[in-house]
């Protein structure tokens, strides 16, 4: 696992609206080329390369939803990292999700549910809290989350 990301699969995987019709084919192919990848290439490079799509090519907050859905599908959220806050608050801020209060709308509510699942996953994997604790983990009370939301 010594192979570097390609950042030419950024727009493989996540050039495709989540949300658009496609074929069961064309979804699997992406599972599979996501697969392949974190099976062959160091996970924390794959990580920075599809964080870096977060940060460069995610502009609205439809596509901050497609990529965080095509992320999960990916398994992007079981991967271990040393820091996860720069990129859940990135991601946080980008899906326009708010600190101040609780989501309302269906749309909000599935879009900080998925959001919540990798954000406890991803501090699970990187350490930060036990796998037991995740009942306890509240992310309106994290402080370095809120600092990666504000410095993004």
């Amino acid at each position: 696992m010594n192979a570097q990301y390609d950042l030419k699969y950024n727009d493989i995987l996540f050039g495709l609206d989540y949300f658009s019709d496609y074929s069961e084919d064309e979804s699997d192919m992406r599972e599979e080329l996501a697969e392949k990848i974190l099976n062959e290439v160091d996970n924390q490079s794959v990580f920075d390369g599809w964080f870096n799509y977060l940060r460069t090519n995610v502009n609205s907050q439809k596509e901050a939803w497609s990529f965080m859905s095509w992320f999960y599908n990916y398994g992007g959220h079981e991967i271990k990292t040393s820091n996860p806050y720069p990129f859940l608050g990135t991601l946080y801020n980008k899906l326009g999700l708010s600190f101040d209060s609780e989501p309302q709308t269906d749309d909000e509510k599935q879009m900080f549910d998925t959001f919540d699942s990798i954000y406890v996953e991803m501090l699970t994997q990187s350490g930060i809290i036990k796998r037991d604790d995740y009942f306890y983990v509240n992310l309106y009370n994290d402080d370095r989350l809120k600092n990666e939301y504000n410095a993004s």
